[in-house]
């Protein structure tokens, strides 16, 4: 392990206040992955002690909105009066112009979402590649939504928004800027740079770490980190496991169009394809969904993963009119 670098000198490197010396003496001490650690440490107390401003912006609006509507009720005045009169319309000119204004501007609240990001998609059944404009590459599930800004990123933070699951492999700045993803329910990952997987769909969030290290901020406040191996996972009722797991294959076997499956239950399986390829497949017996499979499949269509789990379960594929159904061959009606 390198000698340690006093906080000082991170601290001032984190404020871009270092000589082109002491920036390489940095890199060259974060270079020994044993240092990551304390980094990471240091870089939350500096952060602490420097919030970024963030604005409220509805906060902002209703201000804005109330200050038109006083205006809007003020004393009424005598007509007969011409100065007065022609100030009276300029005071309306304005007021409609600032209520379309304000239009305007509710509308940008609205569809901001959609004026400032851009949406990376993959379709149906799809696995699609991009490569993010900081250099970071991203490899997206079928039916995943990843939002990155419109204009780029820019000098802070680079932020993105992920409705679905993809692989990242995030890359460092120049500025160290941490790349942060957003997912439902207010789960975010902050990375500087590394390798991870990440989930976020109806039925749970999970984060795979491959490489790196990774801050997880949860709802409620609640903060941990992550390390190379480790697999977080959250429910819909809001609990969560940390676990490791010796190899990525579980989480990463989507971009070769497999399904891996681990002595997984039967129900769990039908929601992976259901994701995947956005199909109506259900189990009504509930039995049946409770047994478990294993085992890495290669399907590339629904009907090739159909085919599959019925030959191998003794199932049958009923095919109503909304949905698809799964249940027991007649054929075999004692087979459990």
């Amino acid at each position: 392990m390198k000698d340690s670098l006093s906080k000082d000198v991170l601290f001032d490197f984190f404020d871009g206040r270092t000589t082109s010396i002491q920036r390489k003496l940095v890199e060259d001490w974060l270079a020994d992955p044993h240092n990551e650690e304390l980094y990471y440490q240091y870089l939350d107390e500096w952060e602490s002690r420097h919030p970024q401003f963030a604005p409220k912006m509805d906060h902002a609006l209703s201000n804005y909105i109330s200050l038109i509507n006083n205006e809007a009720v003020g004393r009424e005045v005598p007509l007969s009066q011409p100065e007065v009169r022609q100030t009276s319309i300029w005071k309306s000119a304005w007021l409609y112009g600032a209520a379309a204004a304000c239009l305007l501007i509710v509308a940008g609240f609205v569809f901001r979402t959609e004026l400032l990001y851009k949406s990376l998609v993959s379709g149906n059944g799809r696995i699609s590649s991009y490569e993010l404009s900081d250099g970071t590459q991203v490899v997206l599930n079928a039916n995943s939504v990843l939002r990155v800004p419109r204009l780029g990123f820019g000098s802070g933070n680079r932020e993105v928004m992920l409705e679905g699951e993809a692989e990242f492999k995030v890359v460092h700045t120049e500025r160290d800027s941490r790349f942060i993803v957003r997912m439902n329910k207010d789960y975010v990952i902050e990375v500087l740079g590394t390798e991870f997987v990440a989930f976020s769909r109806k039925r749970g969030t999970k984060v795979f770490l491959t490489k790196g290290k990774v801050k997880l901020s949860l709802p409620r406040g609640k903060q941990l980190y992550m390390k190379p191996g480790n697999l977080f996972a959250a429910g819909t009722n809001g609990g969560f496991t940390l676990t490791s797991s010796p190899t990525p294959a579980p989480f990463v076997a989507w971009k070769q169009d497999m399904f891996y499956f681990d002595n997984t239950l039967l129900s769990e399986a039908v929601e992976q394809m259901n994701e995947r390829f956005k199909v109506d497949v259900r189990i009504l017996d509930p039995v049946l969904g409770r047994r478990r499979i294993g085992g890495v499949y290669k399907a590339r269509q629904a009907e090739d993963l159909l085919t599959i789990l019925s030959e191998l379960l003794h199932l049958e594929v009923v095919k109503h009119s909304e949905f698809i159904e799964l249940r027991k061959s007649v054929t075999n009606p004692n087979h459990e």
